[in-house]
């Protein structure tokens, strides 16, 4: 099985997750100090504080962004075909594409993914369902590396998250369902 999908990176801290009506509010560094420092609001340090689990919350704009916490790595946007949501899978060890993939959507991921002790987050879209993925060092309005954007239905939606390892692989998978909440 052959997949080609868009592997998203930052610089080194934390991807985040925003609503593309709320991407104007986002100023990144801006403001920037340390951010091991609470006294440092800036959005970046409020993101690298957020990103110490595999999801974190934290305001914006009158929303929420998602924080992709944990150590950095590539994120790949896999829409559900046919229904709502998706999945976001970090690759942590692989020796292809294939054959992460293939296992991001596979028994084992599926498994962790009911477990009892996985992470959860709710988030709501912004009106319109779209959603960008990008690096959080930079401003929402002015994103100039690689970013992915997420066409959602517009509601609410829980987030779980999984770290899933394997003989052939390990991976992060934080999957992104409409919510019956």
């Amino acid at each position: 099985m052959s997949h080609r999908v868009r592997w998203i990176d930052s610089g080194g801290g934390p991807l985040i997750l925003l609503a593309e009506e709320l991407l104007s509010s986002w100023r990144g560094i801006e403001g920037w100090r340390d951010h091991r420092d609470a006294l440092d609001h800036s959005d970046y340090a409020r993101a690298c504080r957020a990103a110490e689990n595999w999801l974190g919350l934290i305001g914006c704009g009158g929303g929420k962004a998602l924080i992709l916490g944990g150590e950095p790595g590539q994120v790949a946007w896999l829409p559900n075909i046919g229904r709502a949501g998706g999945a976001l899978v970090q690759w942590v060890y692989a020796d292809n594409e294939n054959d992460l993939l293939t296992n991001a959507v596979g028994p084992v991921v599926r498994n962790a993914l009911n477990a009892p002790s996985i992470q959860k987050a709710e988030l709501l879209t912004g009106p319109s369902g779209v959603m960008r993925l990008f690096d959080s060092a930079q401003s929402g309005d002015d994103i100039h590396g690689a970013s992915q954007m997420l066409a959602l239905e517009p509601g609410q939606y829980l987030v779980r998250a999984a770290y899933v390892k394997a003989a052939r692989f390990a991976m992060v998978v934080r999957e992104i369902a409409i919510c019956s909440c």
